[in-house]
């Protein structure tokens, strides 16, 4: 059972056949909506499902196209793709798990330059790397959820905050599906900066 639905009148008023019939069109019309709700919301239970099977190919694929005696920007192989994956991966696991303490994002110089400032962990030197870079995608005053700031938001909200999708797109007033493909552009300008930050030779470590 979908639902339930109530129609009230007068005693004395029975319902006339053109009442009727607009009444089951619209009941039929209701249960059509609810049903395609209940689909799409199978559609991206599933889809979540998937998510780790997928990220566990992408890093296999990552990790066979990845030499450790190149510096990871130099490999030809390399693609900006790569880097985005890697890093959305390493964001999932912010707080910690194998996506962000065997990232190939581990073999940056800004990273390795990093382990020292903190006594050697290189877990917390990638992830306040992924904070500074995540903090280039804000904005410039006081956090706002308007559409200036909704790659920040979902950035902060996803992966640092670590909330349900639902929740999330529920909070930002979107669309699953839409919020799985701003979060793709986020990640992206996520990987931009730290992209930026690598390739820039006067970068200050002490400041990450």
């Amino acid at each position: 059972m979908l639902g339930l639905l109530g129609v009230a009148r007068k005693a004395d008023h029975p319902l006339d056949a053109d009442q009727k019939d607009a009444l089951w069109l619209l009941a039929n019309r209701v249960a059509f909506a609810l049903e395609d709700r209940r689909l799409q919301q199978r559609v991206f239970r599933s889809l979540e499902d998937l998510q780790p099977q997928m990220d566990m190919l992408q890093r296999i694929r990552a990790a066979g196209r990845y030499d450790s005696t190149t510096n990871l920007l130099t490999d030809p192989g390399l693609e900006e793709a790569d880097l985005a994956d890697w890093v959305k991966d390493a964001l999932t696991h912010y707080w910690g798990g194998p996506k962000l303490s065997n990232s190939p994002l581990m073999k940056l110089r800004i990273v390795q330059s990093l382990i020292n400032n903190y006594d050697g962990n290189a877990s917390n030197a990638l992830r306040s790397l992924l904070r500074r870079a995540v903090d280039q995608v804000k904005p410039e005053g006081d956090r706002r959820f308007t559409s200036e700031w909704i790659l920040y938001n979902i950035l902060e909200m996803k992966f640092i905050e670590g909330r349900k999708v639902r929740e999330v797109a529920g909070r930002l007033a979107m669309s699953e599906a839409d919020l799985y493909r701003k979060q793709r552009v986020a990640v992206e300008a996520v990987a931009h900066a730290i992209l930026e930050m690598e390739k820039n030779d006067d970068w200050d470590g002490s400041n990450v």
